[in-house]
């Protein structure tokens, strides 16, 4: 970078201006990679199942809310063994692996990304819960809960949960702390207490499960796919750069280029027209159909419809878009919501039940989107009772 800028400063006037935009437009990337990189160096990477820390590993277990299920951690080479057994005397049970200092004091986890390696012989929910510490001087001290869930297959699973995905706060958390209601809005991630991972009344019960944690830790959002990032950041400059360089040079021509008046020769390039044979009712359905058929997939992406359909992205989203005015996004939300709508109203399913059949691998995001959406929260629009909603998620 260095010998762009020595070397535009060598041109002479109107080429040097040029020259050293260009040289100061190259040294962009340069500069974000190196604070990236410092990012990476300032903030640690945390082992949260390193017990040779000043962090310490517990059980949780549900019998401070009246249960009797039982939790065992096994420490191996490979990792924490939790073996548990949900037992059903509880309406809504629930056991895990409690993470917190040895003294119960305080860290802040924001910028960091929850890493899991989780080995499963079932399939199964999980959840990331936090409990932050606020401290409202002579008022007290309130210590909210947020909950992630999400789903562990069989077999080895891998996780990246960014922090602030952890963010919602249940309302069985306000039912049971009504005073604090006005005050806990959302979590800061500056005062974080405990971490768990929680497996709850979604599993069986009265049967014993086992998974293996081999790895859990708080990773630092800078060192994510570090390489990745600066190839895009660079690439991304550069291209910027190329444009730039274009235009600046396009505006330097000199006037005696101009009053030249060079008679420039216009190519026209052939180009094959765009398969239109297809009718365009019959493929306003097949897209429709596919994704009708698909929706309950979390993963299903716009990309897909294309790729089943043979068709290019662009194209793929503007058909949906005249056929129901709606983006892809938007329509496929709308199907869910209808789809949940349905169940709440004709069938017993739970509410956590209901959100992963109809695409929602996440309950609380789900929560979120049909609030938004119907403008009352799923337990509401069942039957009126926050009490249940809350009970239900």
């Amino acid at each position: 970078m260095l010998f762009f800028y020595i070397f535009a400063l060598t041109m002479e006037n109107t080429k040097g201006k040029y020259w050293t935009k260009i040289a100061i437009m190259a040294a962009i990337p340069a500069v974000l990679v190196g604070i990236i990189y410092l990012s990476t160096l300032l903030t640690p990477t945390i082992d949260l199942l390193d017990d040779t820390k000043d962090f310490k590993i517990d059980r949780q277990i549900d019998a401070g809310d009246g249960g009797n299920s039982e939790c065992r951690l096994e420490k191996t080479a490979e990792g924490v063994d939790m073996i548990f057994t949900l037992r059903s005397s509880f309406a809504y049970p629930y056991v895990g692996m409690e993470i917190h200092k040895d003294d119960y004091s305080t860290f802040p986890i924001e910028d960091y990304v929850v890493e899991a390696v989780i080995e499963s012989d079932e399939d199964m929910r999980f959840s990331v819960r936090l409990q932050e510490e606020f401290n409202f001087g002579d008022k007290g001290i309130a210590h909210p809960t947020a909950v992630y869930s999400f789903l562990l297959k069989k077999g080895n699973n891998e996780f990246e949960i960014p922090v602030e995905e952890i963010k919602d706060i249940p309302e069985w958390w306000y039912a049971s702390y009504p005073h604090w209601t006005t005050d806990i809005q959302k979590m800061k991630y500056e005062n974080i207490k405990i971490i768990w991972l929680t497996a709850d009344n979604s599993n069986e019960k009265d049967v014993e499960h086992r998974v293996k944690v081999k790895s859990l830790r708080l990773v630092p959002v800078a060192c994510k796919d570090f390489l990745s990032d600066v190839i895009t950041v660079m690439l991304a400059f550069w291209a910027i750069l190329a444009i730039v360089a274009l235009y600046l040079r396009r505006n330097n021509i000199s006037e005696e280029e101009k009053e030249k008046g060079k008679e420039q020769q216009v190519v026209y390039v052939p180009y094959e027209k765009l398969d239109t044979e297809k009718d365009t009712i019959n493929l306003k359905d097949e897209i429709l159909t596919f994704i009708g058929k698909n929706y309950p997939n979390p993963e299903l992406k716009l990309a897909d419809v294309a790729k089943a359909l043979s068709m290019a992205e662009d194209r793929t989203s503007e058909e949906i878009r005249i056929a129901t005015g709606k983006s892809f996004k938007a329509y496929l939300n709308t199907i869910r919501i209808e789809e949940s709508k349905r169940l709440l109203k004709n069938t017993a399913m739970h509410i956590s039940e209901i959100a992963f059949s109809v695409g929602y691998n996440n309950v609380q995001h789900f929560n979120r989107v049909f609030k938004e959406s119907v403008g009352v929260a799923p337990g509401t629009f069942r039957d009126g009772s926050t009490n249940n909603e809350g009970a239900e998620v």
